[in-house]
């Protein structure tokens, strides 16, 4: 196997899980809080590298490459989002005590899925611009399934080669991630572009890009009675706020944060204004 990659300062920890390996780390003590990373092509833990530094010092922090990203397991199989919540769950079985979620986007989904499931094992939820209501929610028909058989050829890999290159991450970073250009450091560009270059990294994404991995959370997000944070970067293009009334009508429990100057990635672009808020909403509870 490659060497690990370094998204996180500490060295991961490999369990089975359904015959592969998945990637997760841990560090402080105290109650759990469990990191959940976005999908995309450059998708991993190291999205998560601030909260992770940022609130080790008071909490017992977990993060996890899911199945397909980071130093997990990159199987040449069809992914679905049921993968992914259940993975979750064991996630949160392991660590055995009720767990606060922090989760970006469409991994966002997957743990209000999991939350819903399992409401016992999750005691609060931080989603960084959540996406499953409208947004990456529609179940995907036979054309995406005709689309990612032809994704899966070597035409399929060769766009994903260059949609993948340091020039198209780096396009990626700017276009959709961040605000500032300034937060795309050297190793920043670095982490993201790795990740996705990793032997089977193509195949996660290319479920993902013909909305195989879409997950419908309205119902699930309605039943959830664990306080709710939501949080957004006022500059996001992908998944803009406007989109947050749709989540709060749905849960009107749920509170908003708006944090200025950042895009999709608000935990890694305004890591401690974003460690802050975190901390405050969970001391209240």
């Amino acid at each position: 196997m490659p060497q690990f990659l370094p998204l996180l300062p500490v060295e991961p920890d490999l369990r089975t899980w359904r015959g592969h390996q998945v990637a997760s780390y841990r560090a402080g003590t105290g109650r759990p809080v469990l990191l959940i990373h976005s999908i995309n092509a450059a998708a991993s833990a190291f999205e998560m590298r601030g909260p992770f530094t940022g609130l080790r010092d008071q909490y017992a922090v977990h993060a996890v490459d899911l199945l397909g990203y980071g130093n997990s397991d990159r199987p040449a199989r069809r992914y679905r989002a049921e993968d992914y919540i259940d993975l979750l769950g064991e996630q949160l079985a392991r660590i055995g005590q009720p767990t606060a979620l922090v989760a970006s986007s469409l991994g966002a989904a997957y743990a209000i899925a999991a939350a819903d499931r399992w409401p016992e094992r999750v005691n609060a939820l931080v989603l960084v611009c959540p996406t499953g209501i409208a947004q990456l929610a529609r179940r995907p028909g036979v054309g995406a399934y005709v689309v990612y058989q032809m994704l899966r050829s070597a035409f399929g890999r060769l766009i994903y080669r260059g949609l993948t290159s340091r020039a198209g991450t780096r396009y990626f970073l700017n276009e959709q991630v961040y605000h500032h250009p300034a937060s795309i450091t050297p190793e920043t560009h670095e982490g993201f572009y790795q990740t996705c270059r990793r032997p089977g990294a193509y195949y996660a994404p290319i479920c993902f890009l013909t909305g195989l991995l879409n997950c419908d959370i309205n119902a699930a997000f309605a039943r959830l009675q664990q306080p709710i944070l939501l949080v957004w970067g006022k500059e996001a293009t992908t998944t803009p706020v406007e989109r947050a009334a749709a989540f709060q009508q749905i849960n009107p429990r749920a509170r908003l944060a708006v944090i200025d100057n950042t895009s999709l990635l608000v935990q890694d672009e305004r890591p401690e204004e974003f460690c802050g808020l975190v901390t405050e909403f969970l001391e209240e509870r």
